[in-house]
Formats: C-alpha cells, sequence, structure tokens
C-alpha cells in the first residue's frame, strides 16, 4: 500500500514538472510603437519531429487597456545549417488595428542554433507560450537583452516598425504549397488575391492569366444597333468626337485603362456595338457606291 502511494506520488510530481515546462509567460520592453525580436528554440528538432507552441493573449486589456488581444499557433522545423525539409507556418488571429506580431524568420540557414524569430510588439506587453516541448525564448528588446540580435553568420536583426506584407494577421500563413485531390467543391466567402495583398475583388491577379476559355456573364448585349429606330451616328459626328477626345465615344481612355483596366464583359458588349455600327455604315457606303456605279454605268451609254 505504501509503495503505491509513493509511486502516485513520484508520478504526480513528474506530470507537475512537464506541465510547469509547458507554459511560461515573458515580458517584451522596449518602445510601445516598436516590434522585437525574440527568439525561440526548436527542441524537437533532434528528435526527428516538429515542434508546436502557441502565445496567447486573451484580454485586450492584458498589462494596458485596448493594447490588444492575440491567439497564434506555430508550427516548425528549422532548417539547422541547411538541411531542406524546414517549414515554418502560423495560423495567427488578432485585432485588427492592435497588432503583436510583425513578422517571423527561421534564423538557422547558415547555422545549427535551432531557433526561429518572432517579432513581439514592446511596451512591457505579457506573452504566454505554451508547447508540449521545452521551449526557451530570449528577448532582444534592449532591456533584457542586448539590440540587435547577430544571426550566427547571418544579418543582424533588429526591431521592426511595422507589419511585414507576407503576415497574414487574421488567419493562416503556411509557407509551403497546397494541393486538393479531392474532387469536391471548394468554397471560398471573401475576396482571392494570387500575388497581390488585400484583393478589392472576388479574384485580383497580379500577373498572367492562361486559360482554355473564359465565359463572361453579360445583359442588355447590342443587338439593339439593329433594330430600324436606332439613331446611327453619323460619320461627321464620330469624327468630331475622334477629334475632341482622341477615342471613340464610350469607350474608356488609355488613361483611364492604365489606372483601372477595363471590365471585360462591357468592354466586349462596347467593341460589338461599334462594329455593327460600323457594319451599318458599310452597308450604306455600299449602297451608295452601287448607285454611283448605275449613274456612271447610264452615263457611258449616253455617249
Amino acid at each position: 500500500m505504501k509503495l503505491r502511494i509513493i509511486c502516485a506520488l513520484f508520478l504526480g510530481l513528474i506530470f507537475l514538472r512537464v506541465e510547469a515546462q509547458t507554459a511560461i509567460a515573458i515580458s517584451v520592453g522596449g518602445d510601445a510603437d516598436k516590434f522585437y525580436p525574440v527568439t525561440f528554440s526548436d527542441p524537437n528538432w533532434n528528435y526527428n519531429k516538429h515542434t508546436t507552441m502557441s502565445i496567447g493573449r486573451s484580454s485586450i486589456h492584458g498589462d494596458q487597456m485596448w493594447v490588444g488581444s492575440m491567439m497564434a499557433d506555430f508550427t516548425y522545423h528549422t532548417s539547422n545549417w541547411g538541411n531542406v525539409s524546414n517549414f515554418l507556418d502560423v495560423n495567427l488571429y488578432t485585432v485588427s488595428g492592435k497588432e503583436l506580431i510583425a513578422g517571423w524568420v527561421d534564423a538557422t540557414s547558415s547555422n545549427a542554433s535551432n531557433n526561429i524569430i518572432v517579432w513581439l510588439k514592446g511596451g512591457g506587453l505579457t506573452y504566454h507560450i505554451s508547447s508540449a516541448a521545452n521551449i526557451t525564448a530570449t528577448v532582444y528588446d534592449g532591456v533584457q537583452n542586448a539590440l540587435p540580435f547577430q544571426e550566427i553568420n547571418g544579418p543582424a536583426r533588429t526591431y521592426l516598425t511595422a507589419v511585414q506584407d507576407y503576415v497574414n494577421v487574421y488567419g493562416l500563413n503556411y509557407s509551403g504549397s497546397a494541393f486538393f485531390n479531392g474532387g469536391g467543391s471548394n468554397f471560398i466567402n471573401g475576396n482571392l488575391g494570387i500575388g497581390i495583398h488585400n484583393p478589392a475583388e472576388k479574384l485580383a491577379v497580379n500577373g498572367n492569366i492562361r486559360a482554355k476559355e473564359v465565359k463572361v456573364e453579360a445583359a442588355n448585349w447590342p443587338d439593339y444597333v439593329f433594330r430600324p429606330d436606332y439613331e446611327l451616328p453619323s460619320l461627321s459626328v464620330i469624327e468630331k468626337q475622334i477629334k475632341a477626345n482622341g477615342h471613340l465615344s464610350e469607350m474608356p481612355s488609355a488613361k483611364e485603362v492604365e489606372a483601372n483596366g477595363v471590365k471585360l464583359g462591357e468592354l466586349n458588349k462596347l467593341l460589338l456595338k461599334k462594329v455593327e455600327e460600323l457594319t451599318l455604315h458599310l452597308i450604306e457606303q455600299n449602297k451608295q457606291m452601287t448607285e454611283m456605279k448605275k449613274e456612271i454605268e447610264k452615263l457611258k451609254k449616253q455617249k
């Protein structure tokens, strides 16, 4: 009986010790408008598995009123001097306009330090770190440790003043590519940007697109040009508009296209409208030429 109690107490102490290693709190000093480099170790590297770490601030009023809250999960495996299978993925959710993380990087491309760097907002803020692994965190805020942090065989890392472009402050940040092999449909509710941040359209692409076919839905197709009641602009009116504006009426100017692009559906409608108007003018010109030929033939016969 005594042996069982001793064993239970021993196991309980081991459990408490492990739990204590999985949760630490760090404070980042320095200025409140700067993000300071904090190194986190990759203790699972030698165990041939990735490390998972959470950085959290549940309360927006932690340390200061309305300073910001954040939940961030880091999953990573460092390069450790070029072992290639490295990655650094982040699942980050923070309050818009009160960002607490400005960026991250694997600091081991030219060394075996087994560290990543995360830039955390300063000003004396507290961050709660939790992990199943025994992670070591070192803060370089000019108070606890001097700036810059010198990456071994690499650049000197100092504070940042803004969130970096590669950081998605509310969602997933993956360093690899994605293959969706399922045959089902995928749904994206918001806007999608390819090579562009903060897209204003459902799909924004900064680059070339190659497709076998593009279908553009359009209404009010310009068949009305061929109706008897359509007022066809005369060639003299068209000439005046071209001289005045430098382009056909209703068509966008070169400056407008350069600044805003073109809507393919609307442009195709306008182009077809102009082609149909041109066709009517050609038909009319053909009629006039036919009449002129007849008149010429009559004059020849009268001689």
